[in-house]
């Protein structure tokens, strides 16, 4: 009878076991399930002031969540309007838990665009997205006249701006308005009687895309200077080569058309990639062929092209108030190193 008992006592406590992990399961499954993040979003709200591109406020309203290190891929300085610029946002958080990742759909991302989130811990998640910076287009200079009929309009160029919007006046009345996407325009075809002609002039996005990255700058009223425009518009291009008015074509020389310089070798051809030239290299765009300037990211190494001529530099250079970077003699900014007694960092800065 003993045994019995045994048995039977066995058998009850092995039910109440069992009964009682069947409750206690499902709780430690839905507690562990309660406090996993299920969905992340980041708002990006654009910044800019005139003529300058700033970095933009970025929030989240996950509870429990916030915003920790944001890691840009580039420097502010090397940004451009209406280009992506890639950045990297870590979400932390103390009492939740972040998902191994996340899609499209779990992770919403408004004024940016969403390119991956996964997790870097349970309480870390990084999001990766491309942002496009906004700016407010500046005023140009100076707005005059290429000829003395005062039928070719010129202007000075605005920083960022992809086009110009310009509106021609005949004795104060509105005449014509068009957008073009160089700093000039021939206008005689719209000068078709006698009258007092002036134009005003505002730097735009060219494209509607654009537009959504570049505020328009305010009307400029032309005076009655004459201004010079060294670019060629009277050519025409003929695959690699471009064929002038005159119907010649330039050869082992420099030649700006329209806003950019090109290199053309014995056979009149545009050229392409690096060039030495006099005693002097440069860099041209391998698509194109236009001639690059500022900082260019090339075969895995940066470059600072002088903005004023093309021409590749070398050691040490200031692109920016107060920043130094250094330049090897082949062109290559130093990273991550000593250069003498200075260290630079990781984008290439010394800063006294």
């Amino acid at each position: 009878m003993k045994k019995i008992e045994i048995r039977k006592l066995e058998t009850f406590f092995l039910a109440a076991a069992v009964l009682v992990l069947a409750i206690l399961v499902p709780v430690m499954v839905y507690g562990a399930e309660s406090v996993v993040i299920r969905s992340v979003n980041l708002t990006f709200t654009s910044e800019f002031g005139d003529q300058e591109i700033l970095m933009p406020e970025i929030k989240t309203t996950v509870s429990g969540a916030s915003v920790g290190d944001v890691v840009w891929k580039r420097d502010l300085e090397k940004w451009k309007a209406g280009k992506n610029e890639r950045v990297s946002v870590f979400l932390t958080s103390d009492t939740m838990v972040f998902a191994d990742s996340y899609n499209r759909s779990e992770c919403k991302i408004t004024g940016a665009k969403f390119v991956s989130a996964k997790a870097v811990d349970n309480n870390t998640l990084e999001i990766k997205v491309d942002y496009v910076p906004v700016v407010k287009l500046g005023n140009t200079a100076a707005a005059g006249w290429n000829d003395s009929n005062k039928t070719k309009a010129v202007w000075t160029k605005v920083e960022f701006a992809t086009g110009y919007q310009v509106s021609l006046y005949a004795d104060d009345k509105l005449k014509k308005r068009i957008s073009v996407g160089t700093n000039m325009v021939d206008l005689s075809e719209y000068m078709d009687k006698n009258a007092v002609y002036y134009y005003e002039v505002k730097a735009i996005g060219f494209t509607s895309e654009d537009r959504k990255y570049m505020k328009e700058g305010d009307y400029i009223t032309s005076s009655d200077v004459i201004m010079e425009y060294d670019g060629d518009t009277s050519g025409t291009w003929k695959g690699e080569t471009y064929k002038q008015e005159d119907g010649g074509v330039p050869t082992n020389s420099w030649k700006q058309i329209l806003n950019d310089w090109y290199y053309f070798d014995g056979n009149g051809i545009r050229q392409t990639g690096w060039l030495l030239s006099g005693q002097r290299w440069y860099y041209l765009n391998p698509g194109d062929g236009k001639l690059a300037t500022g900082w260019q990211f090339i075969n895995g190494k940066w470059y600072y092209l002088n903005p004023a001529g093309g021409e590749m530099l070398t050691g040490w250079i200031q692109s920016q108030p107060g920043v130094w970077y250094y330049l090897y003699d082949d062109g290559s900014m130093a990273s991550s190193t000593n250069v003498g007694s200075y260290w630079v960092d990781a984008s290439g800065r010394w800063i006294p």
